[in-house]
């Protein structure tokens, strides 16, 4: 897929030269208190190449780089939901790690926004839906902030402590159907930009 520019930050797609740095950000976050509220990702360089020609294969994991100094800070990820049954809404997954030297300046905020509206305004979305730990208050500001309405909480668990035993934690459900986000203001916004891009 062709880049996403925001005002700041460049999304483009992986390609399999982005192993190293998505191996450094990935050690970062498996380090954090997050990380045991996640499913548990590959820290060996091999396989985090793997995974990076992986990425590269699709559009659904998009590198985010800032523009200014051309580092990467971060991937955004939107998975298309299997419909149930034919005819079915389109539905989105979106999923998302920064590194946290970033965190505060809004760039994760921007990054989200900018593919919220490309799943609306390109895919076609009906809704788009996500998920979070209840202790990762960053994340869950992150949501509401993009226009993210917390849907369902449940107990969940994607990995085992040194004893075993799994980690259990409360997930929150979140989601903004694509009337929701076309009511809003921000959204209101960027369909006229895309509109005007369009044109030209």
């Amino acid at each position: 897929m062709q880049p996403i520019e925001t005002d700041r930050l460049t999304l483009r797609n992986f390609t399999a030269l982005d192993g190293p740095a998505l191996l450094e950000k990935q050690e970062q976050y498996q380090a954090s208190t997050y990380a045991k509220y996640d499913h548990q990702w590959p820290t060996d360089p091999e396989k985090i190449r793997g995974v990076a020609k992986w990425f590269a294969e699709g559009d659904a994991y998009l590198a985010v780089w800032l523009k200014e100094t051309n580092a990467f800070i971060g991937f955004v990820c939107l998975n298309p939901v299997k419909r149930e049954e034919p005819g079915g809404l389109k539905k989105y997954d979106i999923g998302y790690i920064f590194d946290f030297d970033f965190h505060g300046k809004g760039y994760a905020t921007e990054a989200c926004n900018a593919v919220l509206a490309y799943a609306f305004r390109s895919l076609d979305a009906d809704s788009v839906i996500t998920g979070t730990a209840e202790k990762s208050l960053p994340s869950c500001k992150l949501l509401e902030r993009i226009g993210m309405s917390l849907v369902s909480r449940e107990t969940a668990s994607f990995q085992m402590d040194e004893n075993g035993k799994p980690i259990e934690f409360v997930g929150l459900s979140y989601a903004v159907t694509r009337e929701q986000w076309l009511a809003s203001a921000k959204g209101r916004k960027l369909v006229a930009m895309g509109s005007e891009e369009d044109q030209k």
